[in-house]
């Protein structure tokens, strides 16, 4: 019985994740995929991946830059949700603005004439 309570809470709580991978000059990308159906949280796993992103660009002295975010919602007895992110690690990140199709952009400073 109390095995069968570890299987059950093991995928209740389970992530499936890629770590993060260089995709390009100072470029990575990451995801996870929410094992935990409907029970699983999207926006959560997300954040999840900002905080470890984060955590990856302070390790090599750098900030958090994020490029593109995706999340896709648990379907039961279809599909896992899970998000993905692709991210910058640069010497100082800029601000950060949603653009209209959910995607993600760095404002660019304005230029007077």
């Amino acid at each position: 019985m109390r095995r069968i309570l570890v299987i059950v809470t093991a995928t209740l709580a389970g992530c499936a994740s890629t770590a993060p991978t260089r995709i390009g000059a100072d470029t990575y990308y990451a995801a996870k995929t929410n094992t935990a159906g409907i029970f699983g949280d999207v926006s959560a796993v997300a954040g999840k991946l900002m905080v470890e992103g984060n955590q990856f660009c302070a390790a090599q002295g750098r900030e958090f830059e994020l490029v593109t975010q995706s999340m896709q919602n648990n379907v039961p007895g279809v599909r896992f949700g899970g998000a993905s992110i692709t991210f910058k690690c640069v010497q100082h990140a800029g601000a950060v603005v949603m653009r209209p199709d959910n995607g993600v952009t760095t404002v660019q400073p304005e230029t007077k004439p």
